[in-house]
């Protein structure tokens, strides 16, 4: 296969607390979905608490909750039944349940798309000015996580998932002990207007401008629905502040009623307008499989990559479901080097002689990164 195979795609990210979860696999079943790819994270939210331990510092504010991260792959024209379908089946609209995005972007793979059997659902106000900020920190990293962070700043709720590192740190000789290869990769979901301004700041507060602190990038969003609980705990009023935020959303059908403004113009800021000079490719294979595309790739232009287990959960048996091990290499690299990357992977696969795999890619903004290739 050639880059030219590409495909336009949707996908469809859920993330939902892992009580939901059974509930959200029946449900995709129903209507035809039969293949997803799972990863395990958790979500972040502040503990509201007014005890005298707490107001002397004594106490964690943060609270993490086991969440599940539901990936689909849709045809364009699919995508917003879908979307509708499981905000009300899941009861997402009310905060702490979860949320739910669609992005845009290409595939190749040998797999076939889903033939979605479902009507034009009850429609639900979707938010189309979102943008995803993707943070990955080291878990060892001399500041604060980028989680901790987003949740100081009421930047949204984030969901963090584990990774692996390779690359840069593997070309740091002696230095590269100060770094740990085990990554925290941050995902959230933030108005596209406050996109870059907020990215200033988590830089700034998280020390990911310190050497081995981690990067982060842009990701356009098509729309979507954010969970708005960043706060848990006692609640003094009839509703909350995230109720009323979403409740003004909703009317309002967007967020820029609620922009900031950042005074953040310091080194490593981004412009006001966001750029997509690069692109994230996420190449997906059997756990056993990924070290050679890795290289591949990383001969070819790619810094690294970031690696997350995910599972290929199989629907179509009536009773149990099918599960197997893969491993995602996030990789953002320069636009210019997209083809011959991809070229790389492609050219490994045809010398291994296997098909049992995906690569999918978005455009992304500037990569603001501690260690770039030389």
């Amino acid at each position: 296969m050639e880059s030219r195979d590409f495909i336009e795609v949707s996908r469809i990210t859920l993330v939902i607390h892992h009580g939901l979860l059974k509930t959200a696999l029946e449900l995709l079943k129903t209507i035809g979905i039969f293949s997803v790819m799972l990863e395990s994270a958790r979500t972040a939210r502040l503990r509201v608490k007014s005890t005298l331990f707490d107001f002397i510092g004594l106490s964690d504010p943060i609270e993490d909750s086991p969440t599940d991260i539901i990936r689909i792959i849709v045809k364009p024209e699919d995508a917003e039944k879908t979307v509708y379908y499981l905000i009300d089946k899941l009861d997402l609209r009310t905060a702490g349940r979860g949320a739910v995005y669609v992005q845009n972007l290409q595939e190749l793979s040998n797999r076939t798309l889903p033939q979605i059997t479902l009507e034009q659902h009850n429609k639900v106000t979707l938010l189309h000015d979102l943008t995803l900020i993707t943070g990955i920190q080291s878990q060892s990293g001399s500041g604060d996580s980028i989680s901790k962070v987003a949740l100081k700043l009421s930047a949204g709720v984030p969901t963090v998932s584990l990774g692996k590192g390779t690359g840069i740190r593997d070309r740091l000789g002696l230095l590269r002990i100060t770094i740990s290869p085990e990554k925290e990769l941050t995902y959230l979901l933030v108005p596209s207007f406050d996109a870059n301004g907020l990215q200033n700041l988590l830089i700034e507060k998280g020390k990911l401008n310190r050497p081995g602190g981690g990067f982060m990038y842009q990701t356009p969003i098509k729309f979507g629905l954010a969970d708005t609980q960043i706060r848990i705990g006692s609640q003094t009023h009839a509703a909350s502040f995230e109720q009323i935020i979403a409740a003004i959303d909703e009317l309002k059908k967007d967020t820029s009623w609620r922009k900031r403004v950042f005074e953040n113009d310091g080194e490593g800021s981004l412009p006001h307008k966001t750029s997509y000079t690069h692109r994230e490719i996420s190449f997906i294979c059997p756990v056993e499989h990924s070290d050679d595309y890795i290289h591949a790739a990383m001969d070819n232009g790619a810094a690294g990559a970031t690696m997350t287990i995910m599972r290929s959960i199989s629907l179509k048996d009536e009773d149990s479901y099918d599960v197997d091990n893969f491993e995602n290499a996030i990789m953002c690299v320069k636009k210019e080097d997209e083809t011959k990357i991809i070229d790389a992977i492609l050219k490994t696969s045809k010398e291994k002689n296997e098909t049992d795999w995906m690569i999918q890619k978005i455009a992304a903004s500037s990569i603001y990164a501690t260690y770039k290739k030389k």
